[in-house]
């Protein structure tokens, strides 16, 4: 076996590949260069790091914008498919979100439709009616509003209620002591018993009178003296029975003379002048028997007159006296228990209620004196009020409204609740200060939320009803100065649509133009779509 050397490079071959590596570089000699500036040199020696920081941000860049661009593109494949699933007449049942489109309807998923329980309303014809509202006043009602004063001096010597108690009409609320009340029903028995004592003279004249008559029928029969005496000896007939009756009698004898002397003229046993003469006495005893009947008659007729004269005076002072005693007490008190009433009673006032209602005051404690004219209580019964507000000129036209006429009436202090009132009367007297007359009007209050001196504003129609295209208040919504509603267009779909609208009650809102008849509004839950809505656009 033959060994095979490597033969080694020779010198000259190795210098020759120096320098032709080196011819090839191209690398000048360190010693013939001239030496570099340091800003120079500090970027040679730094530049291939900032060349990697630069590649690296740029990449990153470029791998941000390219998954933006996917997702957005998938973002808006998506929603152009609910758009033309809509569009198509597909429902809301497809959406996974509320969607608005660009005709401003907005498409709500069934999950929020059914959370919602929108509610709707056909739009239609309604009576319209301007109407104004004005600031008002709740007051007591003037008739059921009483402070009780003592009706003359006195002490206190019950006092019953106390503030807050409810009395009916009669109870007994308090007691005076006061001789000028036992003065007054002094008066009333003095009157009373003269009133009877007239009553009886009026009796006795009447009895005597009929007396009288029945006598007078029996002169005209020519009964005998002895046979009226009889009839009439247990009868009443005054001092009338002595005149009459002893004329009555001369009159008979000489009746009963004149017929025993007759025989004897034709015998001539008695001269014609004596019977002449008895002629006359009988004459003059008839006409004395005429004048004491007609005498008698008319002395008991003006004896009648004046007893029921008497009578009627008496009557009248006992009226009086009652109506004297009414006024102190403030009611009518039985007659009854006037009479029975002891000398204790006499002075003895009871104050009782006039009405049914509530004690609001209390003036004085018991046993304290009293003066006339001081308050003891104020009774108040708050079933039903009145309001009053002030009618201006530019509403002059309300002032037309009839009495009986209903008007709204809202009290902010109860949460805005609305009250029904009825127009009692406008005041006549125009006020100058304010250049407004007053309105009057009656309110109910039987569940008792209502008080006296509460502020409320009073809804007063004004000017004639009109027939007009109107919705509920609720419907109507508002932003940035434009109204507008929500027409349901079914299965989840709601169109924004402008109005413009005219004058509204409380019930409803003209609308002047922006829906046609029979479209269905939204009237619950239009917030909740005007909410869903701005949302919408926001997020846009």
């Amino acid at each position: 076996m033959t060994d095979h050397q490597t033969p080694s490079p020779s010198p000259t071959s190795k210098e020759t590949q120096t320098a032709c590596y080196s011819e090839s570089l191209r690398i000048p000699d360190p010693d013939s260069m001239s030496p570099l500036p340091p800003l120079v040199s500090l970027l040679h020696s730094k530049l291939p790091t900032w060349l990697f920081f630069v590649g690296l941000v740029v990449s990153w860049g470029l791998i941000y914008q390219l998954n933006s661009d996917h997702q957005e593109s998938a973002a808006v494949a998506n929603v152009d498919g609910e758009i033309d699933a809509v569009e198509i007449g597909g429902d809301a049942s497809t959406l996974s979100n509320p969607l608005v489109l660009p005709d401003g309807k907005l498409v709500l998923p069934d999950g929020k439709v059914r959370a919602a329980r929108f509610e709707s309303m056909a739009a239609g014809t309604q009576t319209i009616q301007h109407v104004h509202t004005v600031p008002g006043r709740l007051r007591y009602d003037q008739t059921k509003h009483v402070d009780i004063k003592a009706p003359m001096d006195g002490i206190l010597a019950e006092l019953v209620v106390t503030p807050g108690d409810q009395v009916d009409t009669g109870d007994l609320i308090a007691v005076i002591r006061s001789p000028e009340i036992g003065q007054a029903r002094a008066e009333i028995m003095r009157r009373a018993n003269e009133r009877d004592i007239a009553r009886q003279i009026l009796n006795r004249e009447l009895t005597i009178a009929k007396n009288l008559q029945d006598v007078s029928a029996l002169l005209d029969q020519r009964q005998s003296i002895e046979v009226i005496e009889e009839a009439f000896s247990d009868r009443s007939l005054g001092a009338y029975r002595q005149a009459i009756l002893s004329a009555y009698s001369k009159m008979r004898l000489s009746e009963e003379l004149i017929a025993k002397v007759q025989p004897l003229v034709a015998t001539g046993s008695i001269s014609g002048r004596t019977v002449r003469e008895r002629e006359g006495e009988r004459q003059l005893a008839e006409t004395a028997f005429r004048m004491a009947r007609d005498e008698a008659a008319f002395a008991v007729r003006n004896s009648t007159l004046k007893a029921e004269a008497d009578v009627a005076d008496a009557e009248r002072q006992l009226n009086l006296a009652r109506k004297a005693l009414e006024a102190l007490l403030g009611y009518e008190e039985d007659a009854g228990l006037l009479s029975q009433s002891n000398e204790d009673h006499l002075s003895r006032l009871e104050i009782r209620a006039p009405f049914r209602g509530s004690v609001e005051s209390q003036g004085f404690a018991k046993n304290e004196r009293l003066m006339r004219g001081d308050s003891i209580i104020v009774l108040a019964n708050t079933d039903s009020l009145t309001v009053e507000a002030s009618i201006r000129e530019s509403d002059w036209s309300a002032v037309t409204l009839q009495a009986g006429t209903n008007i709204s009436v809202r009290v902010p202090a109860l949460n805005d609740r609305v009250f029904n009132a009825s127009i009692r009367y406008f005041g006549r007297e125009v006020q100058a200060d304010t250049n407004s007359v007053p309105l009057i009007a009656k309110i109910e209050n039987h569940e008792g939320w209502l008080r006296p001196g509460m502020f409320v504003r009073v809804t007063v129609p004004v000017g004639e009803p009109h027939q007009a295209l109107s919705i509920k208040p609720e419907s109507v919504l508002q932003h940035e100065n434009e109204q507008f509603v929500f027409v349901d267009m079914r299965d989840g779909a709601f169109q924004r649509v402008d109005v413009q609208t005219g004058e509204a009650t409380p019930d409803w809102v003209e609308v002047v133009s922006g829906i046609s008849p029979g479209q269905l509004i939204v009237t619950g839950g239009a917030f909740l779509l005007k909410s869903e809505l701005l949302l919408q656009g926001e997020g846009e």
